[in-house]
């Protein structure tokens, strides 16, 4: 930081790096212009944020309205289609829970090997 970077632009006094970190010059008590920059732009974003829970609120369920109508170039977007292949899903779950319990099972059987092995070594 250069020598003029360092001083308080409202009363001129010199600051050191502790003292900039802070809100407010300890001399005239005026708000830094980087944390009064930062205040506003924190004031903004809450603006918006409450703005768009606003509007979100508008279409929740309940809340007595509906959400817009999406209309494309072709009209209409297609109705929701459930999942054509529902068996296919719950035989992936299935194979996946079977391997986890085998994968285990398997595990526990060789770490019961390990430590019989390892307590037979010791008194041997």
């Amino acid at each position: 930081m250069t020598r003029d970077a360092m001083r308080c632009t409202t009363c001129g006094a010199n600051l050191s790096l502790e003292e900039l970190r802070g809100t407010t010059c300890p001399y005239c008590k005026t708000a830094f212009p980087h944390h009064a920059q930062a205040v506003q732009h924190a004031a903004l974003v809450n603006q918006i944020m409450a703005d768009q829970f606003k509007q979100g609120m508008q279409y929740w369920p309940g809340a007595g309205g509906s959400p817009p109508q999406i209309q494309g170039q072709y009209g209409a977007p297609p109705p929701y289609v459930q999942n054509p292949y529902p068996m296919v899903v719950e035989q992936a779950v299935k194979r996946s829970m079977v391997s986890l319990f085998v994968g285990l099972g398997i595990t526990i059987v060789l770490l019961i090997l390990g430590f019989g092995f390892a307590i037979f070594m010791l008194f041997i």
